[in-house]
């Protein structure tokens, strides 16, 4: 990795700043400093990290490092980076995955280089989070220096690097919240039907996980298509069937999902057109009407 940017910083300390810098931390990195609008968040996260000092406001980080990290939210990194107070020889860098580096323009308009780290994974707030990073996928924006230290960061810790155009930094973000909190919607709608028949979350959560993590495992090897099971890909016209009447009456409100779940699914199968036909119809007749959108499917 590039020496160019030696004293790191961190503006915001959540999940993302603690996972980011204790893997740079384990891989040799220094971070230097922290700064939160929590101070007690700022102290526990300094306390781990070596010669780490908290900083009382984020105007004084600057002064005190050459790269910050802004991991903020989204609709803050602009102002915050307009908040500070930048120069030639420094680099500001946000760990969106939706946003480009035009959120950066105060930094790169006071001559600081300007860059974007975003990990394709998600965090829990645990010490696991650092170690999950190896293998992880990192969206990385920039030119010149910023750019190749970041590059060798991601490979000081096990990660990939690709490059995401600012056109596509909204798809990728999408396919990320469907890899991750789609995921999780599904699963707690699950939870939500074991409860119908009166097992409690945790029970259903038991049940159901290594069920979860078995198709993963499969995707992992067969590909999405060869991962997919069900009574759709097997063309169980007559059980889903018994599904939808069943979740009419006891679980409309988990209906809808199940209805454009499954008409996605269908396009997975290998099933002959009559069948995916039925299938298809029978998901449509049995979704609750949802505006326009449903009418703008492409069912083809």
């Amino acid at each position: 990795m590039g020496s160019s940017f030696q004293r790191i910083g961190f503006v915001g300390t959540g999940r993302i700043a603690t996972a980011l810098s204790l893997a740079m931390r384990d891989s040799g990195c220094s971070v230097a400093a922290v700064v939160s609008r929590s101070p007690e968040s700022a102290r526990r996260l300094a306390d781990r990290l070596p010669g780490c000092e908290t900083l009382p406001n984020p105007e004084d980080i600057t002064d005190k490092c050459d790269i910050v990290f802004l991991t903020v939210p989204d609709d803050a990194v602009a102002s915050v980076a307009g908040a500070l107070t930048w120069q030639a020889g420094q680099a500001a860098v946000h760990c969106s995955g939706a946003l480009t580096l035009g959120v950066l323009d105060a930094a790169s308009d006071s001559g600081a280089s300007v860059g974007g780290l975003h990990p394709l994974q998600t965090f829990v707030g645990n010490d696991m989070d650092a170690g999950s990073l190896a293998g992880t996928t990192f969206a990385v924006q920039g030119d010149g220096t910023v750019r190749d230290w970041l590059e060798g960061v991601v490979e000081s810790l096990g990660g990939n690097s690709v490059d995401i155009g600012d056109h596509d930094r909204p798809l990728y973000h999408a396919a990320a919240v469907m890899s991750c909190g789609y995921l999780a919607t599904m699963l707690d709608a699950a939870c939500d039907l074991w409860g119908n028949m009166g097992f409690s979350r945790e029970e259903a959560l038991r049940a159901l996980l290594p069920l979860a993590r078995g198709t993963l495992s499969n995707v992992e090897s067969q590909s999405t298509r060869g991962g997919a099971t069900g009574p759709i890909i097997r063309g169980d016209v007559e059980t889903v069937r018994l599904h939808l009447e069943t979740l009419a009456e006891q679980a409309p409100h988990v209906l809808p999902l199940y209805c454009q779940a499954g008409l996605a699914m269908v396009s997975l199968t290998s099933l002959p057109a009559d069948r995916a036909g039925e299938l298809k119809e029978l998901l449509i007749a049995h979704m609750e009407p949802l505006g326009e959108s449903v009418g703008r499917l492409d069912l083809s």
